[in-house]
């Protein structure tokens, strides 16, 4: 079960870090989290900003059946937004691995991995999620969290109970399912296959949405992105 394990930190780097290092402690569901962290990290190594007050955790996964790490991802995003809908809150999951609300960004997913060849040891997946910690004033125009979204607070171990029940519920619902994991988690993207988009200054239509890139054709060529800006 997801959750039967939770290790606990004041302080930490990073939770994914953490749980990457020290992977062969840890069993297949196990949790990590922190109440700050000094490295917190998103995509490309980008820095992501964890005081008090967020949720700061990382999901250990041990896979024996299914190997892709989008499977993770997916399962990770769907349930957070889950989770956050049921707490009333409307929200886009921007592709590749953000949460947003009016288009400011509360929550963000890192999965990473250990790989023999190309099959993976261990998945981790790092979530971020800004639950009652303040925003800086330099990122209240691309951030929020979901005390200053509700209005009010909610204890973090009540979030991340529900969370992990809730993921625990898809992962079971899904492992036998992906491809309709895949349409679950499309219908709640900010994209849409068939939608135009710019792309080095060039229109260029969305063929194919994958968990980490993107097929898209720029006037008959094909190309294919792992990063978009918007």
């Amino acid at each position: 079960m997801i959750g039967d394990r939770i290790f606990r930190f004041e302080v930490i780097d990073s939770t994914n870090d953490y749980a990457l290092e020290h992977f062969d402690v840890f069993h297949d569901g196990d949790v990590v989290m922190a109440l700050e962290q000094r490295n917190g990290k998103g995509r490309h190594g980008r820095k992501w900003h964890s005081p008090r007050g967020g949720l700061w955790m990382s999901v250990i996964f041990k896979p024996r059946k299914i190997k892709d790490l989008g499977f993770y991802t997916k399962l990770a995003s769907v349930s957070l937004a889950t989770t956050l809908e049921k707490l009333g809150v409307s929200l886009l999951i921007k592709w590749p691995n953000d949460i947003l609300v009016d288009q400011k960004k509360l929550a963000g997913i890192l999965t990473e991995g250990i790989f023999e060849g190309k099959v993976p040891k261990v998945v981790v997946v790092g979530i971020g999620i800004n639950i009652n910690n303040e925003i800086p004033d330099d990122l209240k125009e691309i951030a929020t969290s979901f005390k200053e979204i509700t209005g009010k607070s909610i204890p973090i171990d009540a979030f991340l109970d529900l969370y992990l029940k809730i993921m625990n519920s898809l992962r079971e619902k899904y492992r036998n399912a992906l491809g309709a994991l895949t349409r679950v988690w499309k219908g709640k993207l900010d994209i849409r296959e068939g939608q135009l988009l710019e792309y080095s200054s060039r229109q260029c239509k969305i063929e194919r949405i994958l968990t980490d890139s993107l097929v898209l054709d720029c006037g008959g060529e094909r190309v294919k992105v792992y990063d978009i800006h918007r």
